[in-house]
């Protein structure tokens, strides 16, 4: 029952703010099998830790909402 309270959940906790400026970074990478993201352009994008930016990715990832990438310091 508690896993399917967490899948429920855990989608509606993901960092938008990350995840939209992840996906702006993403869409100007240049083209290849997995765009690279800098953690460090996004922290200071967003303001977050580039350690709160690679969980943010990572997680939207995993879930399916966020597509395959490079993620570089």
């Amino acid at each position: 029952m508690l896993e399917v309270l967490k899948s429920t959940v855990k989608p509606l906790l993901l960092d938008e703010k990350v995840l939209e400026a992840a996906y702006s970074i993403y869409l100007t990478a240049p083209r290849t099998n997995t765009p690279a993201i800098s953690l460090r352009q996004l922290s200071r994008a967003t303001g977050k830790s580039p350690l709160n930016c690679r969980n943010a990715i990572v997680e939207a990832n995993s879930l399916g909402r966020f597509p395959d990438c490079e993620l570089h310091p």
